[in-house]
């Protein structure tokens, strides 16, 4: 009895312990996309240390319905991933995002059984830690289809010791089959897509009605508030754009790197620019006048990742994927180290 007695105070002391003393916040996991790119390249192996999970852009779907591998380019970045232990997730694609194409997978059984033996296959051969499927602009009617094909892949990736992510278009309220504005986030059934895999990476870039930032505080708190009706929170991967939006009086005519953006506010005349970050908003703000045309040029910078990654903890997200290498302000390689 005494011994039960001792056992149940020590419970109960750990217990009150946890209740007073602070927590340890625990860390969110990161996944930088990567498509071939010097900068990319470059980025990853100076930065190498604080990236969880890489996920290269290097094998697609053809319309043989084959899935081809990488080149030689591609493969630096493979053999660096794997020389500094860094695990890494590719990403599986529909050649050229074509429709057509992800219809004639959907409906093709064999051809879809051959494509998830070569993942497993190529998993093991390379050490990948698995796949995730980036399939884009899928007929809306094709959706049932689809989360077919992921659930199949995922009980037979899992089977293997393998993970599965999906990538998916966002939406900020319920798919309408009757709809004639389909886009291309209607593809996608979150519900059965989070059961039917490790995790969703949450492709929250871009804002398609808006007039500036290409993913905004507001537009994210949008899709977060419907996505999470639809998904775990653990299972949700905040997707954070590393590249900026340039708007020429008034229309969009790019999206630049954040050295680019830098460096064309840098040349542009003192008198005629501006800058500032926007807290509300959540991203950098340059504003410039160059040959006679106004320039606005709009970035998420390092403050912009530490403000979303706030709102990641407070949501209680998996973690966050941003796209892509070589494209991201510098300096949020230091936020990420301070962490």
């Amino acid at each position: 009895m005494k011994k039960i007695t001792f056992i149940k105070k020590t419970s109960l002391l750990i217990l009150l312990a946890c209740l007073i003393l602070p927590m340890p916040i625990l860390a969110s996991e990161n996944l930088f996309y990567y498509f071939d790119n010097v900068n990319g390249l470059n980025s990853f192996k100076k930065n190498y240390k604080e990236i969880d999970i890489v996920a290269p852009q290097v094998y697609e779907v053809g319309y043989d319905l084959k899935v081809s591998t990488p080149n030689s380019k591609q493969k630096k970045l493979l053999r660096e991933a794997k020389n500094k232990d860094v695990q890494v997730m590719p990403l599986l694609v529909n050649k050229s995002f074509d429709k057509v194409l992800m219809s004639d997978i959907l409906i093709n059984d064999k051809a879809q059984d051959e494509i998830i033996t070569f993942l497993i296959k190529e998993a093991e051969k390379q050490e990948y830690i698995g796949w995730q499927f980036d399939f884009e602009n899928i007929n809306h009617l094709d959706r049932v289809l689809y989360t077919a094909f992921v659930k199949k892949a995922y009980q037979k990736l899992k089977a293997e010791g393998l993970q599965l992510s999906v990538a998916v278009v966002v939406r900020s309220n319920d798919y309408d089959p009757t709809s004639k504005n389909q886009d291309w986030s209607s593809a996608y059934e979150y519900k059965n897509l989070a059961v039917a895999s490790d995790f969703l990476t949450l492709m929250s870039y871009d804002d398609p009605l808006s007039v500036g930032p290409t993913a905004s505080l507001p537009y994210l708190n949008r899709i977060l508030d419907y996505m999470l009706t639809q998904a775990p929170a653990e299972k949700l991967s905040l997707g954070i754009p590393a590249y900026c939006w340039q708007w020429q009086d008034g229309e969009k005519v790019a999206s630049v790197t954040y050295k680019l953006a830098q460096k064309a506010y840098t040349a542009a005349n003192k008198k005629t620019k501006s800058k500032t970050f926007d807290e509300k908003l959540g991203v950098e703000y340059f504003k410039f006048l160059r040959d006679g045309v106004q320039n606005e040029i709009w970035c998420d910078n390092a403050r912009s990742f530490e403000i979303k990654d706030e709102l990641i903890a407070e949501k209680g997200l998996r973690g966050f994927s941003v796209w892509a290498l070589g494209q991201e302000d510098s300096n949020i390689w230091k936020y990420l180290k301070t962490k």
